[in-house]
């Protein structure tokens, strides 16, 4: 029985010249698994905005075609009842995070449907203790990391227990092991209870095995629409999951039921033939990066020492310790990748070094306490870019948002702007209205903000959120060829995958402590939840393989298991 049927939809966002979406033809059944893949701008997000009944309820813009929601059409306008019938959690929780309690949170919605208080209750401790929450119940979100905040925001969606429910993005801020409760969460919700699943993601790992349709959207239209079996022999290699990859680039055609079943088909070949380089599937990668333009932004300095030194660092949040003890020297021209557990600290570790959460201890940049430091002077050699890339935007077009930071310390330099636009692909955007951007796009921008400025020292926090596979591929060739021109960079993210591509070092911290810092082979070699998704596939006949290249090098020198 189809529950969403949609025929020749197209929509057109305000003052938007393009339409967004285009011809899009869909029919979802009662019960489906459906994820939603492509590139940042693709139209993923609007779609989903289409079936939730937000637009055009809230953006306004043109919307033609027909839209059904169990042989209900509309247009313009739905029923309450419809609007019940559909959950979404976007891809910012804190643009849907309205209470200033978790359970009070999570209970917003219900007392909107005028459930009763026995009714309501129920749900709300139930949900909690299905999501892992239980330890926040009464915590004030204020004081929640942004992973957090986001299991709050499907928390909350999950109470409602309605016919579909809409994720957007739903673990791209999570760690692994937060990732895997809100999969396995999901699943059970959709298996379980029959309701109708549809997924908007980047990290479609573990999302592809679960899913019955696969939709690739491309330019704001559908161009793919089938099964992941059929999936993997289409043309879309870059938006495959890593052990996919390695399957097609060892020439292994049988396509795998799961992850358990691609690590079977890998051991049962590693090894065993010999392979020539084969560039098909790596001819992008030298390509994106105009040679020498943050060679010519950035000048190395060629002394070595210790650009941040951190000395017996705690942080309090009223009676809560979130840093205990932090003792940390990160060197001049260093790139580390902060990884950890939601709530660990990691993002209160960056607002310490910003000077913008009070803490004991001492924290120097460049030898000099960072209290000492004028704000200005401190901000322009430390570049922070949180995890909310709305937190960046004001101005009316991302050229402006761009020149907006020079503005602000008397710069003008016409041919930066251009130069960090191209680097960072973003000049096809340059008179967009920030707001009307994807995600994806959004954080790419806030990025270029703070680059325009030649900081000394830069802090991202979760950087790949919203970004697709190769956009994520760009970024971290243009963060190597920063790093490269001695810019010190420290990297907050739980994308393993993309922290081995670009990481030197490696720190880890649990529950406010720094437990561990080392190179790729010591942060991963021996990791259970912290480690690539390629080496949990080559574990058992190969320890010392943590991406793809490593699969690739292997097989150029026509290697055995007996290395």
């Amino acid at each position: 029985m189809n529950h969403i049927n949609i025929e020749n939809l197209d929509y057109t966002y305000p003052n938007a010249e393009k339409s967004s979406l285009k011809d899009i033809n869909l029919s979802i059944e009662k019960g489906e698994f459906v994820l939603i893949i492509g590139k940042s701008g693709s139209g993923k997000s609007t779609l989903a905005k289409c079936i939730a009944g937000t637009i055009p309820n809230f953006y306004g813009g043109t919307l033609k075609g027909k839209l059904e929601i169990e042989g209900i059409g509309y247009i313009d306008k739905r029923s309450s009842n419809q609007l019940r019938s559909i959950s979404m959690v976007f891809q910012d929780p804190e643009r849907q995070l309205v209470m200033n309690k978790v359970h009070r949170e999570i209970a917003f919605g219900l007392e909107n449907l005028g459930l009763s208080t026995e009714e309501i209750n129920r749900r709300v401790w139930e949900t909690l203790q299905f999501c892992n929450l239980l330890d926040l119940a009464k915590r004030d979100i204020k004081t929640l990391s942004g992973g957090q905040k986001q299991k709050v925001a499907i928390a909350s969606a999950l109470a409602m227990m309605d016919d579909c429910i809409i994720l957007d993005e739903p673990i791209s801020q999570l760690d692994p092991s937060s990732a895997e409760e809100i999969i396995n969460l999901t699943k059970k919700i959709n298996e379980e209870l029959g309701i109708t699943v549809i997924v908007i993601e980047q990290r479609i790992e573990k999302w592809l095995e679960l899913s019955d349709k696969v939709i690739f959207m491309k330019n704001g239209a559908i161009d793919f629409n089938g099964e992941p079996k059929d999936f993997y022999g289409s043309s879309y290699y870059g938006f495959m999951p890593s052990y996919i990859k390695i399957l097609k680039y060892m020439k292994i055609e049988s396509y795998p039921k799961n992850f358990k079943d691609a690590r079977v088909l890998i051991e049962n070949k590693f090894g065993l033939i010999d392979i020539k380089e084969d560039n098909l599937y790596y001819e992008k990668q030298e390509k994106g990066i105009p040679k020498g333009i943050l060679k010519r932004i950035f000048s190395k300095e060629e002394k070595e020492q210790y650009e941040i030194s951190i000395q017996e660092m705690k942080v309090f949040y009223k009676d809560y310790l979130a840093l205990k003890s932090i003792n940390l020297d990160i060197k001049q021209g260093d790139f580390c990748c902060l990884l950890g557990p939601n709530g660990a600290g990691k993002s209160t570790l960056f607002k310490a070094i910003m000077n913008l959460t009070e803490y004991k201890g001492t924290i120097k940049f460049q030898g000099k306490e960072i209290k000492s430091w004028d704000k200005r002077d401190l901000y322009k050699n430390i570049a922070y870019v949180s995890q909310n890339p709305n937190d960046y935007i004001s101005k009316d077009t991302v050229y402006n948002e761009i020149k907006f930071t020079l503005d602000n310390y008397g710069i003008s330099n016409e041919e930066k702007i251009k130069e960090i636009m191209i680097s960072l692909n973003l000049t096809h955007l340059k008179d967009k209205n920030p707001r009307d951007i994807s995600g994806g796009e959004r954080q790419r921008l806030a990025i270029a903000t703070m680059l325009v400025l030649e900081p000394k020292v830069i802090l991202l926090d979760e950087p790949t959120r919203g970004l697709d596979n190769e956009n994520k591929e760009n970024l971290s060739r243009i963060l190597k060829h920063i790093n490269e021109s001695g810019i010190t960079i420290i990297l907050i993210t739980h994308d393993m995958d993309f922290a081995a591509s670009c990481g030197r070092n490696f720190l880890l911290l649990f529950n406010g402590e720094l437990i561990s810092k080392g190179s790729l082979q010591q942060a991963f070699k021996e990791g259970f939840y912290y480690t690539t998704t390629v080496h949990k596939l080559f574990t058992n006949v190969q320890k010392n393989i943590f991406n793809i290249e490593d699969v690739k090098n292997i097989y150029q020198n026509s290697l055995r298991r007996e290395l």
